[in-house]
């Protein structure tokens, strides 16, 4: 599952006035709803999609994939939702209806979704079949006041099995996650860099850079960290944006201490747009080796964020 953060268009009347400088997001929807979104093309169909994979698909896996590409671009929840085991579960936590609720929500915001997947690699044991796919999405959000621009990636894994006929998927893990989300004339280039696995306990490096000169312009930002659960996906959150003095957001925050994905997302806003920008952070017991990213550059104060066992925000 991704989710993405939305805001709306009041936000530019807080800057221009300089007024309260808190910011309602909706909370981030589920974005991609396990391989029917995890869509391939079929080898017929696209065979330079097939050749990225590590061996040929078989027909069965890329034929399913295929047709829940095409259900999803059309937001056929009833389609989408029929390759779909009825003991289907999420590494998030999310079960079948939740899932199905969470993307119904997703496409009555956005109307205008595609999806492209390719498989990069797949195995075979008995009468399931494991496959590694990687997700492109772009979408918009136009209404007259909020009109934003999607795009995601998402790397998982699915496991398939024949039940009664019909390739179905049983279940579904996230291995990476990035999405944003941009609106306005002049929206701010945002580069994002977080780790995407860590250690328990850990401290890392968050850069959110804006990658142009800034001039004149005002500069608000803010970071968000959220553990990744399913009963945060359709909550409101709230976020305080604060006046930047730097181009950009630099920052040190702190792993909880069990294991545990997390969902790390900056937000920029000058007078021109809106970015915002969102990555999975995986915490895991058994992860060894370099736990930080490159430092800011020397000019900008990173704020440093004391260990909390309590799994509490720590940006």
């Amino acid at each position: 599952m991704l989710k993405i953060l939305e805001i709306n268009e009041t936000l530019y009347q807080l800057i221009v006035t300089g007024y309260s400088l808190e910011l309602r997001m909706f909370k981030r929807i589920s974005l991609l709803f396990v391989s029917a979104v995890v869509a391939t093309i079929a080898p017929i169909a696209n065979p330079v999609l097939a050749a990225q994979s590590s061996k040929p698909a078989p027909a069965e896996l890329s034929n399913v994939v295929y047709a829940l590409d095409q259900a999803a671009s059309k937001q056929d929840i009833d389609t989408v939702m029929k390759y779909y085991a009825p003991t289907f579960n999420h590494s998030d936590g999310l079960s079948r209806d939740r899932y199905k609720q969470v993307l119904s929500e997703l496409w009555q915001r956005y109307k205008n979704i595609s999806y492209r997947t390719e498989i990069s690699k797949w195995e075979k044991q008995g009468d399931l079949i494991t496959a590694e796919t990687v997700t492109m999405v772009v979408g918009e959000k136009g209404t007259e006041n909020d009109n934003f621009k999607l795009e995601a990636r998402l790397t998982s894994t699915q496991t398939y099995k024949n039940i009664n006929g019909q390739l179905q998927v049983m279940s579904q893990k996230i291995l990476g996650e990035q999405s944003s989300l941009s609106s306005g004339d002049a929206p701010p280039p945002v580069k994002l860099k977080v780790p995407e696995l860590i250690g328990v306990g850990r401290q890392y490096v968050l850069d959110a850079i804006v990658t142009e000169p800034l001039g004149t312009s005002l500069l608000l930002g803010a970071a968000l960290e959220e553990p990744v659960e399913a009963k945060n996906y359709l909550n409101d959150n709230t976020i305080n944006l604060r006046p930047l003095r730097a181009g950009g957001v630099f920052k040190i925050g702190q792993a909880p201490f069990s294991s545990g994905d997390r969902w790390i997302s900056v937000v920029l806003v000058r007078e021109s747009g809106i970015t915002i920008a969102s990555q999975r952070l995986r915490v895991t017991k058994d992860f060894t080796g370099n736990q930080y990213m490159p430092l800011p550059e020397p000019d900008t104060t990173p704020t440093r964020v004391r260990p909390r066992p309590n799994n509490e925000q720590t940006l």
